[in-house]
């Protein structure tokens, strides 16, 4: 008896582990230039432009992560675990990366031509700051960026603002 239910929870408690919580990057994230660490452009291919001041994250239910930085947004790129995705670097240009977890971390790794890159998100323990380790190899050598993002607060609803909105009537009157 004491061996099956030895056996039971063997089997429940390592079944929570492979279900277990992933970090949520969900959220609109200031860079914390002054903790960073990166020479332009931050992202591997130019991803985000130069200036990566916010990053405006969605993790899907799914498991897909959703990057936008605000001044290059058209040009989002997104992250699936266990997936090969096309991204896009450079103006015209796309990389195949492909992504999976480590622990708490998100690892995604690409190639396109002769540059490689190898990019590491993860959350600190409190989920406020967002660190993402970008390592970009081309035939010119390697450059490293470490950014250190933020989480911004939330804006509210907007009849909280300072200059509060208005309700439009929809509709004929």
């Amino acid at each position: 008896m004491f061996r099956a239910c030895f056996v039971t929870v063997l089997l429940v408690s390592s079944t929570a582990l492979v279900f277990a919580q992933r970090p949520d990057f969900s959220g609109m994230w200031t860079l914390d230039a002054e903790a960073s660490e990166f020479i332009a452009p931050a992202f591997s291919g130019g991803r985000g432009g130069d200036d990566t001041g916010r990053l405006f994250i969605t993790h899907a239910a799914n498991g897909s992560v959703v990057v936008g930085a605000e001044t290059n947004g058209v040009k989002a790129w997104s992250f699936t675990p266990g997936k090969e995705l096309s991204i896009p670097v450079g103006r015209d240009t796309t990389m195949l990366a492909a992504s999976r977890w480590e622990g708490d971390s998100l690892v995604a790794e690409g190639t396109q031509g002769d540059m490689t890159m190898h990019e590491v998100m993860f959350l600190s323990a409190d989920g406020l700051t967002l660190t993402i380790e970008v390592t970009t190899t081309t035939p010119d050598g390697e450059r490293q960026n470490r950014l250190i993002y933020k989480l911004a607060r939330p804006v509210g609803p907007c009849k909280q603002w300072a200059m509060p909105c208005k309700d439009f009537p929809q509709g004929t009157p």
